[in-house]
């Protein structure tokens, strides 16, 4: 006897096996996510980062200008400026910014909505608090040991070290 062969079938999910699958990833994203980004990362990593522009900024303008500039912190009040010296007094530079306005450099954790929490604990030379970094006109930094900017937020930190001698700025 002959018989007619079965059609085969096609191997495949069905919907309610991609539903599930689907729930079960989305569910563990929804864990996994917010820890690995959490907003906290990202303020602090982005002060930090905030940080080490302005520092080759001042160190950048110190070579063009011919002069010294100096990055002075405050961290009891989680800022710092940038100047320039003027007859021995430390002048806040004054910069363009997109919108035309002229401003004074100065950088304030506290008035930035995106650094809520971020605050500046230490600046320190060899384990001496400092207010201040300072570049000659070859861009080199005035200090003779590394400075070390410490940044936290909640219970993670950041430190910025700015190199004696060659002013190689490094995050860690």
């Amino acid at each position: 006897m002959n018989r007619c062969p079965r059609p085969s079938r096609r191997l495949a999910f069905t919907l309610i096996e991609v539903l599930v699958v689907v729930t079960i990833v989305g569910i563990i994203g929804a864990m996994v996510v917010p820890q690995l980004l959490s907003a906290g990362t990202l303020g602090l990593q982005g002060a930090a980062r905030l940080v080490v522009a302005d520092i080759l900024f001042a160190q950048n303008e110190a070579i063009a200008a011919q002069e010294s500039r100096k990055v002075i912190f405050d961290a009891a009040n989680e800022s710092y400026r940038l100047t320039r010296d003027v007859g021995g007094t430390d002048e806040t530079l004054t910069m363009g910014w997109v919108n035309g306005d002229t401003n004074n450099y100065v950088v304030d954790f506290t008035a930035d909505d995106r650094f809520n929490g971020i605050e500046i604990v230490s600046v320190q030379m060899g384990g001496v608090d400092v207010t201040e970094i300072e570049f000659d006109d070859l861009g080199a930094p005035q200090q003779a040991s590394e400075i070390q900017v410490l940044l936290r937020m909640q219970n993670q930190t950041l430190t910025v070290r700015v190199a004696p001698f060659t002013g190689r700025v490094t995050v860690d």
